[in-house]
């Protein structure tokens, strides 16, 4: 293999060989620079610099949200049911709803809302923020027509302003909700407790 065996002098065979061989490196060379086109190793010339930015757009003055007037809200307070037994756990809710046409923002901190149970006569018997000081920071933004909802569990028992009473198991009898967001007060919402 090495040595050139035929009728032409050793030279030629060697010299096919050389051209050969040469023709495989230049074959290999040119696939290899047509892959690196192809996965992006050829430079490519930078795109010209961006234009500087135009001056700033002025942004209409109702474009964010604001914050929600109190004439735009509506405070409900609902009871999970109109009738329930003394002692029993009671689901009441305070709802908040953009009665107004524009979404709005409003604060509605754990502080700044509250139920409150009394007797139908209007004597305080419970409130969420008795025994309750701990601050939230909620400032859901709402659609025109949209509340927003807070959940607690009444357990049938009293309570005074800042815990200073033991509370006590509260009797059958007729009873009021109320809810409260800030200085909007919602109607009551009656309710009985049964022996």
């Amino acid at each position: 293999m090495l040595d050139p065996n035929g009728p032409l002098p050793p030279t030629v065979y060697w010299r096919r060989r050389a051209v050969a061989l040469g023709s495989v490196v230049v074959a290999v060379a040119l696939l290899a620079w047509g892959a690196l086109a192809l996965t992006g190793g050829e430079r490519r010339p930078q795109a010209p610099p961006a234009a500087p930015p135009g001056p700033p757009v002025a942004v209409a003055a109702d474009a964010a949200p604001q914050d929600c007037p109190d004439q735009a809200l509506r405070v409900a307070a609902e009871v999970a049911r109109p009738s329930s037994r003394a002692g029993d756990r009671i689901g009441l809710s305070i709802v908040v709803t953009n009665a107004g046409d524009r979404p709005c923002v409003r604060d509605t901190g754990r502080t700044l809302r509250e139920l409150t149970v009394s007797t139908a006569a209007g004597k305080h018997v419970w409130s969420s923020n008795d025994c309750y000081a701990e601050s939230t920071n909620e400032k859901p933004l709402l659609q025109p027509g949209q509340s927003v909802r807070n959940d607690v569990t009444w357990f049938g028992r009293t309570s005074a302003p800042g815990c200073a009473e033991p509370p006590q198991a509260v009797p059958p009898g007729d009873y009021q909700v109320t809810a409260r967001l800030a200085d909007l007060a919602s109607a009551p919402t009656p309710f009985r407790l049964t022996p």
